[in-house]
């Protein structure tokens, strides 16, 4: 298995068993890790555009490490190719550097400006397009969305086109079907 593979799968299997604590509990559970596997500097072991595994934020742009990068360079250094994977993006940004784990495609579009990034065609059916056909999000409530555990290793593995082959083999999404309206749209045309 490639090495790769691996680090997802810890990263994951971590981020599953860390992500129900308080953040008081995580920071706890991070000190024993890093006392137990003898990690010292996680500053520059950090994926880049991502969380420190001390819970701090990963390198911005030329701040502390302690600051998060902007959402434009976030977006630039992740360079997502589709609609799709920038919806992914910008949700993976709301949630680690944002605080903010559900949200709305407002939020989402209002974050995609924030990052100067080309406006969506229609935002709505993206949103939906990256929940429905691609499995980055997921419903959380009335009008709400979070990241999946597929989007959120989508996110991680960019701009590695091979790892996110890897991540999206790892994590299968079986599309949805749309809903009884669109498919009589989609009969009709």
């Amino acid at each position: 298995m490639p090495a790769g593979n691996e680090e997802l799968k810890a990263m994951q299997t971590a981020y599953e068993a860390l992500e129900p604590l308080d953040p008081e509990q995580r920071g706890r559970a991070m000190q024993w890790l890093r006392a137990a596997l003898d990690v010292t500097d996680l500053g520059g072991d950090a994926a880049p555009g991502a969380p420190a595994a001390n819970g701090t934020q990963g390198p911005g742009e030329g701040g502390p490490p302690s600051s998060p990068p902007s959402p434009r360079a976030f977006i630039a250094q992740k360079k997502p190719k589709s609609a799709a994977e920038r919806i992914a993006c910008l949700a993976y940004y709301l949630t680690h550097y944002r605080g903010t784990p559900t949200f709305n495609t407002r939020a989402l579009t209002d974050l995609n400006t924030d990052a100067a990034a080309p406006r969506f065609a229609n935002p709505s059916r993206d949103v939906d397009n990256a929940d429905r056909s691609s499995g980055f999000l997921v419903t959380a409530g009335e009008r709400t969305k979070q990241l999946t555990v597929r989007g959120e290793a989508l996110v991680v593995a960019l701009p590695d086109r091979e790892a996110v082959k890897q991540a999206l083999e790892e994590h299968p999404h079986k599309r949805r079907r749309a809903s009884g309206a669109a498919k009589k749209a989609a009969a009709e045309s």
